[in-house]
């Protein structure tokens, strides 16, 4: 075998593992595009509604038997009434601008 053969078998081995190493990147890309898709809070909160109300309730009743400051409940109502009203204002501007709801997709 010439060395403008041997070249050339080299080139071309070396072509071919990149071209696996792009596809081996692609198909990796895309599983973490539908991990991440799938572990968002709010694609859990409304998938798994249940499970999310029995782990917070779990932990309203743990922050409630050991924290002293009445302004704590409150605060955390507060807090969850103002995130479920940016939620619902923000799923409203989605639909009326004519964009396709996270869930329904």
């Amino acid at each position: 075998m010439t060395s403008q053969e041997e070249m050339s078998r080299n080139l071309d081995e070396r072509n071919e593992a990149r071209q696996d190493l792009r596809d081996t990147l692609n198909e990796v890309n895309a599983k973490l595009e539908s991990v991440e898709s799938d572990l968002r809070p709010d694609h859990l909160i409304e998938s798994h509604s249940v499970g999310v109300s029995l782990v917070a309730g779990a932990l309203g009743f743990l922050l409630g038997s050991t924290i002293n400051n009445q302004a704590t409940g409150p605060v955390i109502i507060v807090a969850l009434l103002g995130f479920a009203l940016s939620r619902r204002s923000s799923d409203e501007s989605k639909q009326d601008d004519g964009s396709e709801h996270p869930a329904r997709r």
